[in-house]
């Protein structure tokens, strides 16, 4: 997806969520205005005046925390336009992962409130307990932290293809206990944001490089001159002139050990994308092993 067609999506999710808060306060008078006026009604009717409060409490917690959101976003989107940068989605990812949380202890109060459970006292009958259950969760906490600081530091964003550790592949998904990888091999793999935290990040998309990298190992007995092996893979290469720009191969002697000689081929796609990258690493490959046999 390209900039402009994720800069679309963006505004129009935006005017849906619009939408959708004008929505949620057309219910949200209504129902105030009710409490207000109409308390007598409400006076022997216990349970329904909790209900009510409660989702009263839930719609005015929600309404500014959307509108928060909405208005956070509208900020970005129009920096983004000013200075002429990329849109990155980290950040709109971030906001909408603190936005999910605060509704969710919104509903949890509005959830008090409605079964007649004072929260303030809640809080201060359960502290020692909150300070017990903060310790035992304390690796999800700072995975949290961490999350948020990744997705606020605007470097990865869904769609970015890096190297974090040994882990290599296309992100599909950030959360705030892990970052979600497609690996080559398609499988998925999750990172704890606290190990993306602390590992270098090689982040292929962040520059559009296209640069892939194949290592490989030949026997000695079998090994060739490096120009002539430079040569037979640079031929190779320039056949796919459609998937791999042309004399972009680079050829390197890792290590020369006992048994084996290590090399690492370097060269440029046309197009960054995994199918293709895939598909000549295995041209590679395949041609390697040809050689070695």
């Amino acid at each position: 997806m390209n900039s402009q067609q994720e800069y679309i999506q963006r505004s129009i999710r935006l005017k849906n969520d619009l939408l959708i808060l004008v929505i949620k306060l057309l219910i949200f008078i209504p129902i105030t205005y009710t409490l207000v006026e109409y308390k007598s009604y409400y006076s022997d009717k216990e349970i329904l005046r909790r209900l009510v409060y409660a989702l009263n409490v839930f719609l005015s917690s929600n309404i500014i925390i959307s509108g928060a959101r909405i208005l956070f976003l509208s900020l970005y989107k129009r920096r983004s336009l000013y200075f002429h940068t990329s849109s990155r989605g980290s950040f709109v990812l971030g906001i909408n992962r603190i936005a999910s949380v605060l509704n969710s202890i919104v509903v949890i109060f509005s959830i008090m409130l409605a079964f007649d459970i004072d929260p303030k006292e809640f809080l201060t009958s359960i502290t020692i307990v909150a300070a017990a259950i903060a310790l035992i969760f304390k690796d999800y906490i700072t995975n949290m932290i961490s999350g948020l600081i990744i997705m606020f530091s605007d470097q990865l964003t869904l769609g970015d293809y890096v190297k974090i550790g040994e882990y290599q592949g296309q992100i599909i998904d950030i959360t705030l206990v892990n970052i979600v990888i497609n690996n080559d091999d398609d499988d998925i793999v999750m990172v704890p944001n606290n190990f993306v935290f602390t590992s270098n990040i090689v982040n292929q998309s962040f520059q559009n490089s296209r640069k892939v990298s194949v290592e490989f190992e030949l026997a000695i007995n079998h090994t060739m001159d490096r120009e002539d092996l430079k040569k037979r893979l640079n031929d190779l290469l320039n056949k796919h002139s459609n998937e791999v720009l042309e004399n972009s191969m680079k050829l390197k002697v890792l290590a020369v050990q006992k048994d084996v000689v290590k090399y690492k081929v370097q060269f440029t796609l046309t197009n960054l994308g995994k199918t293709q990258s895939q598909f000549i690493k295995n041209i590679v490959l395949n041609e390697v092993l040809k050689i070695g046999y």
